[in-house]
């Protein structure tokens, strides 16, 4: 029979991650475009395939397992004889049975009971080989989880879970031992939500990191909470990676587009990279109305009709474009969204500069005195306008 783990080079408790890097190894190396015409080279990439293929699917593995350990059944072999000796007899006529007749009848009965007999006891006795074979198996994981257990009691949540992790497939009955895993998952996953709630972001990510190789680090909830102890920590660019990630898997909202362009504003100092982002949201932001309100929206939408959000990302376009001195693309930024927010006196500060930098003083002038009608106090910019 063929040893998928001898394929790829794998002890049998080798863990997922460790046949996932044997696998690409192997694959790399014995690639058919790296040894062109090689026919050995073709067979063996097959090999290769063929065994990450069994080995990376929890049941298949299981299987191969058990054949390795016990070898073929032979139940198949037994039911097949047995249906031999049985042929179907096809309707004849009837004739009185001679005493010869009665004798063949007999010795032909007794060879198939005896052979019945052989099979039937062939079959009990392997039987009874698998099961305590089966029995020692159950003994030794039952003994591997004894230690799972003793590492989670001193607090040793990553053995814990790597040693559970080892064992592969769990049978019929080792339920306590599935139930226990899924405790695990869930107690690690808490702690990092506890570290990151209480700003200890480095104990957050380790925690966090332990759960990258099963299915909870595939959720949109998994890469946000990663992001966050990552900026926590300083590291924007790894913060940025998880943003990515959840691009990747299909999720967009504005508040996404807005945290992903303040990162890029903020820790990458990319004000373009920064600008782009802001504007999908805005962008996503405006198709929403249409499909909620019609494309009347510019005319009969309010602040109490949108979240806070969308006035945070449009005055984000604006001010972004001022901050790269595209003076004309701020002014048009916030020429609508005066009739939506009617007392924020950010979008008039905006246009206020951005038009007293094109030199164009009077219509500052007339943005100034717009402002100051909502609060007198409103300033410009002190350096650059003259009250």
């Amino acid at each position: 029979m063929i040893n998928y783990y001898h394929i790829l080079g794998v002890s049998s408790s080798a863990t997922d991650a460790e046949i996932k890097a044997a696998f690409k190894s192997k694959a790399l190396s014995y690639h058919p475009d790296k040894h062109s015409g090689d026919k050995n080279m073709e067979e063996l990439f097959k090999q290769v395939n063929e065994a990450h293929q069994v080995l990376s699917n929890p049941y298949k593995r299981s299987k191969h397992d058990m054949m390795l350990r016990y070898g073929a059944s032979s139940h198949g072999i037994a039911n097949s004889i047995y249906r031999r000796t049985y042929p179907q007899q096809r309707r004849e006529r009837y004739y009185p049975p001679q005493m010869s007749n009665w004798k063949a009848t007999a010795y032909a009965f007794l060879f198939a009971f005896s052979v019945a007999l052989v099979i039937t006891t062939g079959m009990y006795l392997n039987r009874q080989y698998q099961e305590r074979q089966k029995a020692e198996l159950l003994a030794g994981r039952r003994t591997v989880f004894n230690t799972v257990k003793s590492a989670h009691d001193k607090g040793d949540l990553e053995q814990s879970l790597q040693l559970i992790s080892s064992m592969g497939s769990f049978w019929y009955e080792e339920q306590d031992m599935k139930d226990f895993k899924d405790l695990l998952l869930k107690e690690i996953k808490d702690k990092g939500d506890e570290f990151l709630s209480e700003g200890q972001y480095e104990e957050a990510i380790n925690h966090y990191d332990m759960l990258k190789d099963y299915s909870v680090s595939n959720t949109i909830s998994y890469l946000k909470k990663m992001a966050a102890a990552y900026q926590g920590m300083g590291e924007v660019g790894k913060a940025l990676e998880m943003f990515q990630m959840m691009h990747l898997y299909g999720y967009r909202t504005t508040s996404f587009y807005l945290e992903m362009g303040m990162l890029y504003e903020n820790g990458m100092k990319d004000l373009e990279m920064a600008l782009n982002y802001y504007q999908i949201g805005a962008d996503l932001a405006s198709s929403e109305y249409e499909v909620t309100i019609g494309s009347a929206y510019p005319i009969v939408i309010n602040a109490n009709m949108v979240p806070p959000t969308h006035y945070d990302i449009y005055m984000k376009v604006a001010q972004t474009h001022l901050d790269l001195n595209q003076y004309q693309e701020a002014v048009d930024a916030v020429s609508w969204t005066k009739e939506i927010w009617k007392d924020s006196l950010w979008q008039y500060r905006i246009e206020g500069q951005a038009l007293q930098a094109m030199g164009r003083s009077s219509a500052a002038r007339r943005v100034v005195a717009e402002a100051k009608a909502i609060d007198p106090k409103f300033i410009l910019d002190v350096d650059t306008y003259d009250r």
